[in-house]
């Protein structure tokens, strides 16, 4: 009895797996065809059409190495909109790491200081952006590190908490101690 249920169930359960392997397979199909086209945009820099975020960084990164930045620009931008934390953190870096390169070869190769300046100014706020968000990037870090032995952050020294004379702690009236009072640069800082 049991046998001729079981050669009753063997014909639909073998179209059964047939349909599951199908399936499978047509599957792997559409994937490796848009993996491919996927491929295809990104060595051509073309426009995705889907958006894929992905493919986007991807080719934001092929536009950079072209030299065209703008579009990379605005790639990456898209990138930040669409992609996962993980892709929204390498954008973030990425676009750092181009303001950083862009800023060392203007002051290097085009002798514009301003503009360097300005691009190493975008490059650190950039990586202390990633960094807000993944602090344990030591790629960023150490990047960040470079940025600002090229361009340290100044911070004015404010010896008033208020503005009162009165409520300056001993150890900031130990510290001021130390500058003089007389008019005139000091020697030995020209």
């Amino acid at each position: 009895m049991a046998a001729l249920r079981l050669r009753r169930l063997l014909p639909p359960a073998a179209l059964l797996l047939a349909l599951l392997a199908g399936a499978a397979a047509l599957e792997r199909a559409w994937t490796g065809w848009q993996q491919a086209r996927s491929n295809e945009q990104m060595a051509l820099a073309e426009p995705p059409r889907d958006g894929v975020p992905r493919v986007l960084l991807a080719r934001a990164i092929v536009l950079e190495q072209q030299g065209r930045i703008e579009e990379a620009l605005s790639d990456y931008a898209e990138v930040e909109v669409l992609g996962d934390a993980a892709l929204r953190h390498a954008a973030r870096v990425n676009v750092a790491n181009l303001y950083l390169r862009r800023g060392i070869a203007v002051a290097r190769d085009d002798g514009h200081a301003q503009r360097a300046l300005v691009l190493l100014q975008l490059a650190k706020a950039g990586y202390r952006r990633a960094l807000r968000q993944r602090p344990d990037d030591w790629d960023a870090r150490y990047n960040l590190e470079l940025a600002q032995r090229l361009l340290p952050d100044l911070e004015p020294r404010n010896w008033r908490r208020s503005g009162d004379e009165a409520e300056l702690s001993e150890a900031m009236k130990k510290d001021k101690a130390a500058w003089t009072d007389m008019v005139g640069q000091p020697r030995g800082m020209h």
